[in-house]
């Protein structure tokens, strides 16, 4: 056994070279920078959400008028029913445009929640983007 620890080549110990460039340092103005920037982000993405929150509820304000409004009318029509046959057409016109309404109310609804999203989360991504280009520079 002595031997084969003889016979082995003789270890040398391997430097660790430091490396040339000192890394780069931030300053404690690039980091306020960061933070009125990342702040002026969420500024502008909670503006998105302020006009895109009062443009669905301006949407649902006028869906539900125009509910209250056929309703009413509906109520005014089923006064003059002289018939079954007259009531019966007068709901199933309440019913096609209470349908009509609903799918309509609800494909605005969506696109109006899609463009929020959107819009909201626009400045934040973009800072994102911004912040991490600077990280990695950073870091490299």
């Amino acid at each position: 056994m002595e031997a084969v620890l003889s016979a082995a080549a003789p270890v040398t110990p391997r430097c660790v070279e430091a490396p040339t460039e000192t890394p780069k340092r931030t300053s404690s103005e690039d980091i306020a920078a960061f933070g009125r920037e990342a702040f002026a982000a969420v500024v502008q993405s909670q503006t998105a959400v302020a006009r895109g929150l009062e443009a669905l509820s301006a949407e649902m304000a006028g869906l539900v008028l125009s509910g209250i409004d056929t309703a009413a009318r509906t109520a005014t029509d089923m006064l003059a029913v002289k018939t079954l046959s007259d009531a019966i057409e007068v709901n199933a016109g309440f019913t096609r445009s209470s349908l009509d309404a609903v799918v309509g109310g609800s494909a605005k609804l969506s696109e109006l929640g899609a463009r929020l999203a959107a819009e909201a989360s626009q400045p934040i991504l973009t800072q994102l983007g911004k912040s991490w280009i600077k990280a990695s520079g950073f870091a490299f």
